[in-house]
């Protein structure tokens, strides 16, 4: 049996939330199968309140064996009061300390990651990832951290982070399944974030055409008008759907914010607003050339059927109806 420490550190608690809510498999399930024991989490661990500087200290000291370290939230490089165990010792020295020792360590969250929300703006407390501060490798641990299995940290971004990314990744890593090769860029493993989060988007007939949506609630595509950054998002929400297996953002009617990027939150503002150039949108998608992109997007317009163009900027699927196109010209756009 492997000994798993999940350490807390700067953070909403969303990637507990979402591991609480797996359903496929269910929690316990995945524990089972994983065969780890939890030597450290919020939620899960069977120690005492009072034991867990004792668990850290053991950990630390190389005295209780590390396979799995996980790590959620970002950490502060300008430690607060706030963010310091009950010995006075700052939380990111027990980071350093046990990551040393580890065989693994993951960072779940794009906070854990890559710093996300709680380094956005001015940072002022320098909030960082494991491994990275936003797209610069570096981070707490520095870039060129390795774990004792010989990995860097593997990060697991999102926000919150799927549950199945979270349990297949820490299942591959105990199967020793999961080498450097399986790693991106920003050392996401490619399994989860090698598709885009635009891939398997129920609107992309309309993408296609570029038939958009002007408000939400509409049914045309969220990219060109009202910030949608699922062409810029590595991630497979709209195949591996969340909240019992039903939907994804751009399901509900919401656009993509491109969480899992490094480069999130900041990265993507305005939300809910599509930054433009003439026509054009300045955030390009990435699986397709930006010349590409821009030559054919007026070609795509004027070849865009009506049923797309009318249903585009309608509440509800408006026509084709049995009765034909309306005598008028206009849908009813109310529900």
């Amino acid at each position: 049996m492997a000994n798993l420490l999940w350490m807390q550190a700067v953070c909403c608690g969303g990637e507990t939330a979402s591991l609480l809510n797996s359903d496929h498999p269910h929690l316990q399930a995945a524990l089972r199968t994983l065969d780890v024991s939890i030597l450290g989490h919020p939620y899960l661990h069977s120690h005492a309140r009072g034991r867990m500087e004792q668990v850290l200290d053991e950990c630390a000291a190389g005295k209780l064996h590390i396979d799995l370290l996980v790590v959620e939230g970002a950490t502060y490089m300008a430690v607060p009061s706030s963010a310091t165990a009950t010995s006075g010792k700052p939380l990111a020295d027990w980071v350093r300390a046990i990551a040393r020792l580890a065989d693994y360590t993951v960072a779940v969250g794009t906070c854990a990651s890559f710093g996300g929300i709680m380094a956005c703006g001015r940072n002022p407390m320098g909030a960082v990832g494991l491994q990275f501060y936003r797209d610069e490798a570096g981070g707490l641990l520095g870039a060129d951290y390795r774990s004792r299995a010989g990995l860097p940290v593997v990060n697991v971004p999102g926000c919150p982070a799927h549950p199945d990314w979270i349990i297949g990744t820490l299942w591959a890593l105990r199967a020793h399944r999961l080498a450097e090769a399986d790693l991106d860029r920003f050392n996401r493993p490619r399994a989860f974030y090698g598709k885009l989060a635009h891939h398997a988007c129920p609107r992309n007939e309309y993408y296609e055409f570029k038939a958009s949506a002007a408000a939400y609630s509409q049914q045309g595509c969220l990219f060109e008008n009202l910030g949608c950054k699922g062409t810029l998002c590595e991630s497979d929400c709209n195949e591996r759907l969340w909240l019992a297996r039903t939907g994804s953002c751009t399901r509900g009617g919401f656009p993509c914010l491109s969480c899992t990027s490094p480069v999130f939150p900041d990265g993507f503002i305005p939300f809910f607003e599509t930054a433009k150039i003439g026509d054009i949108p300045t955030s390009l998608p990435l699986d397709v050339p930006k010349a590409w992109y821009v030559g054919i997007s007026g070609l795509a317009k004027l070849a865009c059927p009506e049923r797309l163009r009318r249903n585009a900027v309608s509440f509800k699927p408006a026509w084709p109806s049995k009765g034909g196109p309306p005598e008028n010209g206009h849908e009813d756009n109310h529900v």
